[in-house]
This record gives C-alpha cells, structure tokens and sequence, in this order.
C-alpha cells in the first residue's frame, strides 16, 4: 500500500516534509498499538500532521507541534479538511507541553534533505 492511499489528500506547503515510506511504516505500527478512546497523544515535528491525523481518527486528543509555520498550519488544514481535532502549537516541544502528560509520544522527523 502507498502513503497516498493511506491517507489520500494530505495539503503539504511548501518547506513541509512530504510523508513517505517511513510515515507509513509508523502509521502502520501506530495502527497496532493499544490505544484508548481519549488517550493523550502528542506528536513531535508533525509536519503535515500525517501520524497525529491517524491517533485522532481512533479517538484519541492529540497534541501536534512544529517548528515551522507551514507546518503547523498544513496540520491544521489537514485536521480541518477530513474533520478531526487537533490541537497544533507552534513552537519548541518541549516548551509547549510544560508540565503536560502524555500516554503516547510520537516523532518522525525528517532525516533526508528537504
């Protein structure tokens, strides 16, 4: 299966990471991990919010964060446009969640030149 038919339609602006192979591969094991309805899930790096779309569709209350612009607003037209809720902040990670607790933390940064 290709990212694309995974998640068909995802809006990346310019200077955010495309998902690939590797977006799936965490899609795909983020698919078989126990996760319960409300669970707290934050995202680190979101980029287009590809992962965190995944834990909101399965009911839990996401957190994505990003430090760049497009992306976080790339997330939040993602969440938008297949209506699910995430709560996107711009800005260092760790800063943002302060004093926040979390019951499954998820990252897939980009390692390849953009």
């Amino acid at each position: 299966m290709t990212y694309r038919a995974a998640l068909p339609g995802l809006i990346a602006l310019p200077g955010v990471y495309r998902p690939q192979a590797d977006t799936l591969l965490l899609a795909d094991a983020l698919a078989r991990e126990p996760l319960r309805p409300g669970a707290q899930v934050v995202e680190i790096g979101t980029g287009t919010g590809a992962i965190a779309l995944r834990a909101a569709a399965r009911g839990a209350e996401v957190t994505a964060v990003d430090v760049a612009w497009p992306a976080v607003l790339a997330a939040r037209l993602n969440g938008w446009r297949r209506r699910l809720r995430l709560r996107v902040l711009h800005g260092d990670f760790a800063a943002r969640t302060r004093g926040r607790r979390f019951d499954l933390v998820l990252a897939n940064p980009p390692y390849v030149p953009g």
